[in-house]
């Protein structure tokens, strides 16, 4: 079977992981189950890659680099921060949306990972949540929002994006962009 009109076979590989994955879960998933769905032998499989432990760590590569950069650049660009969160969450669930397999397997499978991809993960995730709070407080001694946790806040902003991967659907009576805007517009609402 050839690779996917515009895949090279090893991001046809990465894909067909990040979707098995995400249905059986890592310790459910088994080398056959990811060759079956590429279309290969199993034996084949293991030309592109080692074992399931590689696997899982090349699906993480990357895992939130374009992200964080975009999010930086909003959380450090001009505006208010009420501005400036309300783009950060636009642009945080489109990036969930655009990608529902790798987050569902990014949120439930990180933990499997060797130590070192673990801790550049980690490393991320708490990068991603610092660009947040830091919005969040200056909108907080700004007066723009109420005074609280700014940790707390930024934890349940993050939660609201991140659960998407489980309840949105492409094919939904909302679109991408809509469910977008209207979780910025809670997100902001919630700190009012």
């Amino acid at each position: 079977m050839a690779a996917r009109a515009g895949l090279t076979r090893e991001e046809e590989i990465r894909a067909a992981a990040f979707r098995v994955f995400r249905e059986k879960g890592y310790h459910g998933t088994s080398m056959q189950d990811i060759a079956d769905e590429v279309g290969l032998l199993k034996g084949s499989l293991y030309h592109y890659i080692r074992s399931k432990e590689e696997l899982l760590g090349r699906l993480f590569e990357g895992a939130l680099e374009s992200t964080l950069e975009e999010l930086g650049q909003i959380a450090a660009g001009d505006g208010t921060a009420t501005a400036r969160l309300r783009q950060m969450v636009t642009t945080y669930a489109l990036a969930v949306v655009s990608n529902l397999d790798a987050v569902g397997v990014y949120l439930r499978e990180y933990r499997e990972l060797p130590a070192k991809e673990l801790a550049v993960v980690r490393e991320r995730r708490r990068s991603m949540r610092r660009l947040f709070e830091r919005v969040i407080e200056q909108g907080m001694r700004s007066g723009e929002f109420i005074r609280g946790d700014a940790k707390l806040a930024t934890l349940a902003i993050l939660g609201m994006c991140n659960w998407m991967y489980e309840w949105y659907r492409p094919r939904g009576r909302k679109g991408a962009e809509a469910v977008a805007e209207e979780l910025a517009t809670r997100a902001v609402s919630s700190l009012g």
